[in-house]
């Protein structure tokens, strides 16, 4: 030993944003699907739980209730936070519920996206991933259907619950987060959430 300090941090820990990003969602499905889903689209500067920490909910009335909260406990944290809610759609006004979401986050960093209808509308917007998980659902016989055209206007969750006997959120969104397509996927609020997430970091 030469007495020299030796520095144990990682390369990554060295390079990670020094600031922080708390992701508020309603329920288990949307935190099982980014725990997957954001390394894919995260900045290098940012890691999940190191300064990127998503935290689920009991549902929308727990979420908003939640939010001021959380961003009235880290004024004065330390590090900056930033904050991103994500919150269904499901039958509201997409800009009405935006602007209420808004207010509860007052003059805070944050940004808001609104999953049109719902988390598993983004599903429909890449039925070969589906397929991947469900090889009994065969996307080449639902792609073209009127009723599953635009996926953000789909009710999802009900049409995969009935169209694969298996589905279940939670171990759907744990399985479809890491291989769902970015690119090529085709449900508009989905990509508004992509390019949002990663102007926000940037």
């Amino acid at each position: 030993m030469n007495g020299e300090h030796q520095d144990t941090t990682s390369f990554s820990e060295q390079h990670l944003a020094q600031e922080r990003v708390e992701i508020l969602v309603e329920e288990r499905s949307m935190y099982e699907f980014l725990l997957q889903f954001l390394p894919r689209i995260l900045p290098p500067s940012f890691a999940i739980e190191q300064n990127c920490f998503i935290r689920f909910h009991q549902g929308k009335s727990d979420l908003q209730k939640s939010i001021r909260n959380k961003i009235r406990g880290f004024q004065g944290y330390h590090l900056p936070t930033r904050f991103i809610i994500v919150h269904d759609q499901d039958s509201n006004d997409c800009r009405t519920l935006k602007q209420e979401l808004q207010q509860l986050c007052g003059q805070s960093s944050a940004l808001i996206r609104i999953a049109c209808r719902e988390l598993e509308s983004w599903y429909l917007g890449d039925m070969e991933a589906l397929e991947t998980v469900y090889p009994r659902f065969k996307s080449n016989q639902f792609r073209l259907r009127k009723a599953f055209r635009v996926p953000d206007e789909c009710f999802a969750a009900r049409d995969l619950e009935r169209l694969i006997p298996e589905f279940q959120k939670v171990s759907a969104a744990r399985a479809l987060g890491g291989i769902i397509a970015i690119e090529s996927n085709t449900s508009a609020s989905f990509q508004a959430f992509v390019r949002g997430v990663q102007h926000f970091l940037s």
